[in-house]
């Protein structure tokens, strides 16, 4: 059985122990057969049938599944939205016996998420200081993609020193932002909540609104799920409340986990895919900081052509490199398989931005090897339009960041 599909061990499951959460063992999915599910569906099943599940299963090893009914919701596992502190619930496209939030692919939805971007500081969420981090180091670079590039469109536009010192400078402020969010990516995947989280409140409302088909005393159970403010994820309350709900690794005696030990990373970190994406960008980052610190003002004019070759633009575009990398494992994480993209969820689209400023940042590297005019103009104004596609994925980092409950319709 490839390790995408199966949890490598129960502690690894999520919500193995909630009395309401079961697993679809057909529904764990993974694009890399060697590394770990990325997704997994559970039911929402009776209290008391879920009891008698885990208690067969510890008795006899095994427990028989109860079949959702029609119309009830499911919750949706994805290993990215529960990095982020994000609870999916799945909704019925007929819904009969549920009475679940609607979906948050709307436009009024999309209208509040941009208005919780303006009104809502979650100082406390280390996702959300990671967007803000990345679309203030993108729109830094957006700005020192004008000030290299409108010079050469428009000369009578330019001030003096203007590529040299305005450029330079915004320069290494973004690489400066962009190594802290890097930084910070990092510590957002070594304290992800393991043992997942539910995230919703599930609450059993009874109603006497169908006389006309029995006994008028006849109840009509129906189901309640409502968003909650109890949540096991440690960035939604606070980097270091202590209380055993936040426990992200309980053997370890720690709420928060500033580097996981070396039985952590053999065993699931170096086979979960996000991970490994934020230190391709870790990795990338710390590289491309090089190129940042030298074109500052005083440094880069002082460089050699062979400097300028062999350390500038070679940290430039290696450091370019590991972004696209990055990226495309960010875009695999939310994929069910390697090969089949996820269109239908925000996190794809933010993978797909980051790869095309990526893209544009590589372009521009490679085209500082060329002393060609043209190639001065293209690699600029690729600096420029490569760090709007970041600044666009970043925005959607954002948003992504503050919709903690987003509901689905299933699909079929």
């Amino acid at each position: 059985m490839d390790r995408s599909t199966n949890f490598t061990s129960p502690a690894r499951q999520p919500l193995l122990d909630h009395p309401r959460a079961q697993l679809r063992h057909e529904k764990v999915t993974g694009p890399l057969p060697f590394l770990n599910p990325t997704s997994a569906t559970f039911n929402i099943v009776p209290k008391s049938k879920r009891i008698a599940q885990l208690t067969d299963a510890l008795s006899s090893g095994s427990g028989e599944e109860v079949s959702p009914q029609l119309g009830e919701a499911q919750l949706k596992w994805r290993a990215r939205d529960n990095r982020k502190g994000r609870h999916v619930l799945v909704v019925p496209r007929k819904p009969t016996t549920t009475d679940a939030p609607k979906p948050t692919a709307t436009w009024s939805a999309v209208g509040k998420g941009i208005w919780r971007m303006c009104s809502e500081y979650a100082w406390w969420d280390v996702s959300w200081w990671i967007a803000v981090v990345f679309t203030v180091g993108s729109a830094i670079f957006v700005a020192s993609g004008f000030f290299y590039w409108l010079p050469l469109e428009a000369p009578n536009t330019e001030f003096t020193n203007e590529g040299s010192i305005a450029g330079g400078v915004t320069a290494f402020i973004g690489a400066t932002l962009f190594q802290v969010g890097a930084v910070l990516l990092i510590f957002e995947a070594c304290n992800e909540n393991q043992s997942g989280c539910f995230g919703w409140a599930l609450e059993q409302v009874f109603s006497h609104d169908h006389p006309d088909k029995g006994d008028a005393h006849e109840e009509a159970k129906k189901m309640q799920y409502t968003a909650t403010d109890y949540c096991e994820h440690h960035h939604l309350h606070g980097l270091h409340k202590k209380s055993a709900v936040q426990m992200q690794h309980p053997g370890a005696g720690r709420t928060w986990e500033w580097w996981p030990t070396w039985h952590e990373l053999t065993t699931h970190y170096f086979h979960e895919i996000g991970f490994l994406a934020s230190i391709a960008l870790s990795i990338g980052s710390t590289i491309f900081y090089i190129s940042g610190i030298m074109a500052l003002p005083g440094i880069y004019d002082s460089l050699s052509q062979g400097v300028l070759w062999g350390v500038y633009w070679l940290a430039y575009l290696s450091g370019s490199v590991f972004f696209l990398l990055s990226s495309v494992l960010y875009m695999l994480e939310t994929q069910p398989k390697w090969y089949k993209p996820a269109p239908q969820l925000l996190g794809w689209w933010i993978g797909v931005f980051n790869g095309i400023g990526a893209v544009g940042w590589t372009l521009s590297a490679s085209l500082g090897y060329c002393s060609a005019s043209w190639c001065e103009y293209q690699g600029n104004l690729s600096l420029l339009w490569a760090s709007v596609a970041y600044l666009i994925g970043s925005l959607l980092l954002w948003y992504e960041a503050l919709e903690k409950y987003p509901v689905e319709r299933a699909s079929k």
